[in-house]
């Protein structure tokens, strides 16, 4: 082998090298924004709101479903606190399935199902599940992933329509 076809395979390696460190890069940026997610919900179903709002971006957007939406971390973690927890009371369960994610540098998008299972708490008999849709940006911030934006929308709510209140 001459030197001539020497270098040629040496760079052919190191584009290959290059090629398959980013999308290594990717696939851990895949795994850390669904331990993110996992991380929210997880807060969110345990009604840890500090926890919760410790899973935002800095300028982040709530955009959910039957609430105004809420601009910066700040008003963020009130809003857990002040108008979330009048609906979520740690009692209910929840399912998050088929993420679909794509990442693109320090910027990526997802979308999640979510099924959350609100229950009678006298008794711990389910009462009724709810289906929606996360519709998500993140964003990495000082090295790690974060929510910039979060939307939910219901697809299959509450008999009747509303927000579950008075379960607890």
């Amino acid at each position: 082998m001459d030197a001539d076809e020497l270098e040629g395979r040496l760079r052919a390696l190191e584009d290959t090298v290059e090629e398959l460190k980013g999308r290594v890069q990717v696939t851990e940026d895949i795994n850390e924004i669904k331990q993110l997610q996992w991380r929210y919900l997880n807060s969110l179903m345990a009604t840890r709101w500090d926890d919760c709002a410790d899973c935002f971006a800095e300028d982040a957007l709530v955009d959910v479903y039957l609430h105004e939406p809420v601009s910066g971390k700040a008003a963020i973690e009130r809003w857990f606190k002040e108008e979330l927890a009048k609906t979520h009371a740690g009692k209910e369960g929840d399912v998050c399935i088929h993420p679909i994610i794509s990442v693109d540098g320090d910027r990526a998008k997802g979308n999640w199902l979510l099924y959350m299972m609100y229950f009678y708490p006298r008794t711990g008999q389910s009462l009724f599940w709810v289906q929606g849709y996360y519709d998500m940006d993140y964003v990495r911030e000082r090295g790690s992933w974060k929510i910039s934006v979060m939307r939910w929308s219901e697809h299959i709510g509450l008999p009747g329509g509303g927000s579950p209140t008075g379960l607890w």
